[in-house]
Parts: C-alpha cells; sequence; structure tokens
C-alpha cells in the first residue's frame, strides 16, 4: 500500500469519524425504542464500562504504536518497526485477554457494588471479549497509521459501526420479540428488558471484532527484512518499555475525558434511588412501595436519561469536535513558527464559527426539549416525559461543552496537551460534588445541572489555560453576544411557531418551527461570519503594507 499524504489523510479519518458518529446516533435511537428506559438503564451501565476501555484502546495503545513505528521507518529502521509490532501485539493482546478475563468474572461485583445495578451483570459479561477485539484494534491501527496509510483505519470504523448497527439492533430485537429463547441462556430472574440490552451489547462485541477483521484483511504495510535480522532480546525488553511510556501518560488523558461518564455510573443510579426513597409521593408511591421498587424506577429513569436526554445532548459536540480537528493542523503550524497573528485569526475564527452553531442549536433544544424528544422516540412518550426536564437544562450545557472542543484540539496543537487533561480533572471533580449533592434532591434534572456546571468549569479553566500559555488575547465578546442575541431570537420564534402550530401533528409542526428560527437566525449568522475580526483586520493591514 502507498503512503497518503498528511491532508489527505486527516480528510480520510475526519470522514470516517463523522460516518461513526451519524453510524453511532441511527443505532441509539432506535435501540432506545426497543429497549426503553428499563433497559436502556441495562444497556448503558455496560456500555459506560466499555467507552473508557474503547478511548484507552483508540487513544494510548493506537498512539504508542503508530508513534514508534513512523519512528523507526523514519529512521530506516525495517526489523525495528517488525520489532515494535510483535511486542505491541504480545503486550497489547495479553493486556486485552486479561481485561476480558477481569470483565468477565467481576461482572457481578462491579454491576452489584460500582454500579448498583445487578441485572446489568449479563450485559457486562457479554462485552467482555469486546476489550480484546479493541485492544488488538488498536495495534493494527497503529501500525498502518506509522506507516502514514489511514485508510484500514477509516475504513475499520466505519464498518465497526455498521457492524453495531446490523448485529446491535437485530439481536436486541430478537431478544424483545422472544425473551423466553434468550433468558434460557441468562441466570434466572433476569427480566426481559435486561436480555435485550445483553443482546444490544453482545451486538457491540461482534461490531468490535468486524473491525479487527477488517484491518486484518488489508495488505501488510511493514516491509519484509530481507536480511532476516532479528531484534536481540535485550531490544525487545527496551521496545516493550518505550510503548509503556509512551502509552500511559495519553491513557491517563484518555481515561479522564471519559470520568464524567464513569461518575455518572458510579453516583448516578445511587443519588436517584435515594431521592425516591425521601420523597416517594412526588413519584407517586407510597414509602412501602418506594423501598420495594426504588432501584427498579432508579434504573427506569436513568434510562430515560441516558438512552434519551443525552443522546440528543451529544449530537453537537460531535459536529463541533470535527471543527477543532479541522483547525489542529494550521494552529499547530503557526505556533510552530510562533506567528501570533495567524494564530489569533485561526483561533478567533474556529470559536466564532462554533458559536454560530452551538449557541442556537443549545438554546433550541431548551426550548424545544420535549418536542424533539416526541420527534425522535415517538414510541416511547413515558421515556419522553421522564427525560425532557433534563434535556431542557442540557441544552445550556451543549453550548459550554461544544466551545470546549475547538478550544482543546488548539491547546493540543500548541504544544500544552497535558493543560485539558487539568481542566477535566476540576470539571471531573463539580461533575461528582454536584451529582451527590443535586441527583438525590432534584433527579435527573439535577444530573443535568451538575453536567451543566462540569462543562461551565471546563470551558471556563480552558480558556484561561489557553490565554495564559499563548499569550494570545481573543477579542470574542462582540461575536458571542451576536450568537446569543440571534439564537435567543432563534429558539423563542421556534418555540413560538411550534404552540401556534399545535392543530397539526407533531413531526411537520416541531419541523416547520425549526424552518422558522432558522429563517431568523441565518441573517445574522451570514453578517457575523462575513465579519472580519480584529486578528484578521491586522492581517490584511499587514498583507496591504
Amino acid at each position: 500500500m502507498k503512503r497518503q499524504t498528511v491532508l489527505r489523510g486527516a480528510v480520510w479519518l475526519m470522514l470516517s469519524a463523522a460516518a461513526a458518529k451519524l453510524l453511532g446516533a441511527v443505532f441509539r435511537i432506535p435501540l432506545t425504542a426497543l429497549l426503553g428506559g428499563t433497559g436502556m438503564g441495562y444497556f448503558s451501565c455496560a456500555y459506560g464500562l466499555f467507552l473508557p476501555v474503547f478511548a484507552l484502546s483508540v487513544n494510548g495503545m493506537n498512539t504508542a504504536a503508530a508513534a514508534m513505528t513512523a519512528k523507526a521507518l523514519a529512521q530506516g529502521g525495517t526489523a525495528e518497526a517488525q520489532g515494535i509490532a510483535r511486542a505491541a501485539r504480545r503486550m497489547f493482546g495479553r493486556a486485552g485477554l486479561a481485561g476480558s478475563v477481569l470483565l468477565l468474572l467481576l461482572a457481578h461485583p462491579l454491576c452489584k457494588g460500582f454500579l448498583h445495578n445487578p441485572h446489568a451483570a449479563p450485559a457486562v459479561m457479554l462485552f467482555a471479549p469486546a476489550v480484546w477485539f479493541c485492544c488488538m484494534s488498536a495495534v493494527l491501527r497503529g501500525q498502518y497509521e506509522g506507516c502514514q496509510q489511514m485508510i484500514p483505519t477509516a475504513v475499520s470504523q466505519v464498518t465497526e459501526g455498521i457492524g453495531r448497527v446490523l448485529f446491535g439492533l437485530l439481536l436486541a430485537g430478537f431478544a424483545m420479540q422472544h425473551p423466553a429463547s434468550v433468558m434460557r441462556l441468562l441466570p434466572s430472574g433476569t427480566p426481559p428488558e435486561a436480555a435485550g440490552a445483553a443482546a444490544a451489547i453482545f451486538g457491540v462485541t461482534l461490531s468490535a471484532a468486524v473491525g479487527t477483521l477488517t484491518l486484518a484483511a488489508f495488505p501488510r504495510c511493514l516491509p519484509h527484512v530481507r536480511d532476516g535480522r532479528q531484534l536481540s532480546a535485550e531490544r525487545m525488553r527496551e521496545i516493550r518499555r518505550a510503548l509503556l511510556v509512551l502509552l500511559l501518560p495519553v491513557a491517563a488523558a484518555s481515561l479522564v475525558t471519559n470520568l464524567t461518564t464513569l461518575i455518572d455510573l458510579a453516583t448516578g443510579l445511587r443519588g436517584l434511588s435515594a431521592g425516591i426513597l425521601r420523597a416517594p409521593a412526588r413519584f407517586g408511591l407510597s414509602a412501602d412501595a418506594a423501598k420495594a421498587e426504588a432501584d427498579a424506577l432508579a434504573n427506569y429513569c436513568y434510562g430515560a436519561y441516558s438512552g434519551l436526554a443525552m443522546t440528543v445532548f451529544n449530537l453537537v459536540p460531535a459536529v463541533t469536535n470535527m471543527l477543532g480537528k479541522a483547525v489542529l493542523p494550521a494552529f499547530a503550524e503557526q505556533s510552530a513558527q510562533g506567528n501570533r497573528i495567524e494564530m489569533q485569526r485561526h483561533a478567533e475564527d474556529v470559536m466564532r464559527r462554533t458559536a454560530c452553531i452551538a449557541v442556537p442549536a443549545g438554546l433550541g433544544i431548551c426550548a424545544l426539549a420535549k418536542p424533539i424528544l416526541q420527534f425522535l422516540f415517538a414510541s416511547r412518550p413515558l421515556e419522553t416525559e421522564t427525560a425532557a426536564p433534563a434535556l431542557s437544562v442540557l441544552g445550556m450545557a451543549v453550548i459550554f461543552t461544544a466551545l470546549s472542543c475547538p478550544l482543546f484540539s488548539m491547546m493540543q496543537g500548541a504544544g500544552h496537551a497535558g493543560d485539558p487533561v487539568t481542566v477535566m480533572l476540576y470539571g471531573a471533580g463539580v461533575k461528582l460534588i454536584g451529582n451527590l449533592l443535586l441527583i438525590p434532591r432534584y433527579g435527573l434534572r439535577g444530573a443535568a445541572l451538575s453536567t451543566l456546571l462540569c462543562y461551565v468549569t471546563v470551558l471556563a479553566g480552558g480558556l484561561y489555560l489557553f490565554i495564559r500559555r499563548t499569550g494570545l488575547h481573543l477579542r470574542l465578546v462582540r461575536s458571542f453576544a451576536a450568537a446569543l442575541s440571534g439564537g435567543a431570537a432563534c429558539a423563542f420564534t421556534a418555540r413560538l411557531v411550534y404552540a401556534r402550530l399545535s392543530m397539526l401533528p407533531q413531526r411537520p409542526a416541531l419541523l416547520l418551527s425549526i424552518a422558522a428560527g432558522g429563517a431568523v437566525y441565518l441573517p445574522a449568522v451570514i453578517l457575523l461570519l462575513r465579519r472580519k475580526s480584529p486578528a484578521k483586520r491586522a492581517c490584511s493591514v499587514s498583507a496591504r503594507s
């Protein structure tokens, strides 16, 4: 296979990442309709454990293998590159096998003690083999990327996403339609919804296997060692140590970025159960009934929150993350050259464009939270009622989350990759305290409030460190004010039009109200994007002079 240019490789990866995000939404929305709030509670517990493992393999192991392979090939060390490939396969393959076995053995204790959701154990057990597949995929992707071949990674991401949609939805649908056939294979007393969640997780495991097999099907990228020379045992030990040195900091950063998910898993169900026991009348229960049904109701509420509200919440940051990926190479180049004017221009442009997307989207979600959920999850009216108040709060959090994505990319491009980790740690601390204090008192709205406070902290801390490290003074107040006023007008118009179209069916009414809000916002955003930033005007003046 031929090497690719950096730009072409980046385009392939960005397109595949966008396709993977789209396939993720295609998977989650019908899955929620199949499983409902209760089933999604079980699924979210197991899938929440999958996300840190996935991030660890994709970022940590993949980065270590790719960096060392690229360095060896740049120095003409073909035998060295082959040795790195062998060491990575053995190390990460054994680590993945150990992780699979541990997760299989610890599934019940984890679900009972850490997740406070024992019926999620079958789903966690069926996810265990995916740990090994993720580790092997990371090694293979690292080798191809080290050889500057991005197509295998891009194709495997897409095939894995397609496999998740096909296997996950088909197996979950079969389990929900034929629960007796599936429940014979699971421990006695497993609820039908837990069986459906386990089937969906098994589909995720099969999709991980599909991604690994896709990578294995591509031609070898590393050249053969013509003289048959092998590295010494001492050199192989040095390679293993070097892989660990590269892996550990990246792995730590990956785990930190997933701390909010783990915090929700560890505290969400407990907090909801405590809130139900504290005020059972608010949930239509007597004190005796609350004691018997608190855990089941908490799982249902958490499933509605994670399956419905969080699915909508994650859509906008997935788009703005692409803006961050796009600006990173240019910002890194200008940072290396010390071109502060161009750095400021890129920073102001990408933050302004992100605000143009995030502000109206977030305020629109606040204004139309319930209609949006009714549109996407029409077959689940009870879950929609449960999740809508939380989503209206998460709409505000969308703005801060989306703005932090390109900010973190620029910090990494400027050589300050550790700062996002520090900021996320502070945000995770706020999230943990918020969950402990707010969820027992306010339920799902408390979980959404703690998420909002977390990302307000993250964005404020990120901006502070970005300005301090780079010395740039971003002039964004006027741009953000314009986006905020235009977004508020957009959300108000959309809500007003939706209320006036109550005689129409729900879906046409929602689409027309969104179109009306867009018609109000579009002129403002065009003027905002056409207006040159101070950095860009300075650049134009210097070019004319």
